[in-house]
Parts: structure tokens; C-alpha cells; sequence
């Protein structure tokens, strides 16, 4: 199934090279996860990540359980800082 991975900033060294800016469309196994996609892509999985999926924040207690779906949008984004 495909999928559509968003990144940004630094973490846009982990998009396949065929990424166009900063997305890139995937084919993905049935029941894959968002650690699945991100893991396969080489995001170190202990970072505290900003996941969305389809715009809504993704938990980190389901980036390994709630498997992805056809067309999905994942966003995998640098944590937020401020002041």
C-alpha cells in the first residue's frame, strides 16, 4: 500500500532518495506501523518526534501498534522548542 512520509529540517536526511523536497511516497507491507516506516528508514526510534497521522498527533504508545492505512499521511517532525 502507499503512503505519503512528511519530514522537515534535519530529518530530511532520512528520506529515500526518490523523496521530492520534503515528502516522499512509500509502499508500505499491509499492517505496517509508523515505527515500521520510520525504523525501515533509519529515525533513530528514541527521539521524542512530533508523529501526526492524517494531521492528528500520532502517541508514541501507538507508533508501533496502529497500523498504517492506503493513502495515509505521516508526518514525522523535529521536537518543538521554544522560549
Amino acid at each position: 500500500m502507499k503512503i505519503t512520509l512528511r519530514t522537515t529540517s534535519t530529518l530530511t536526511r532520512f528520506l529515500p532518495a526518490e523523496a521530492e523536497g520534503e515528502r516522499a511516497r512509500l509502499d508500505v507491507p499491509d499492517g505496517a506501523t509508523a515505527a515500521d516506516v520510520m525504523a525501515r528508514l533509519g529515525f533513530p526510534l528514541d527521539q521524542p518526534y512530533l508523529v501526526t497521522l492524517n494531521g492528528a498527533s500520532l502517541p508514541r504508545a501507538e507508533r508501533a501498534t496502529r497500523p498504517l492505512a492506503e493513502g495515509d499521511d505521516l508526518a514525522v517532525l523535529p521536537p518543538l522548542r521554544g522560549g
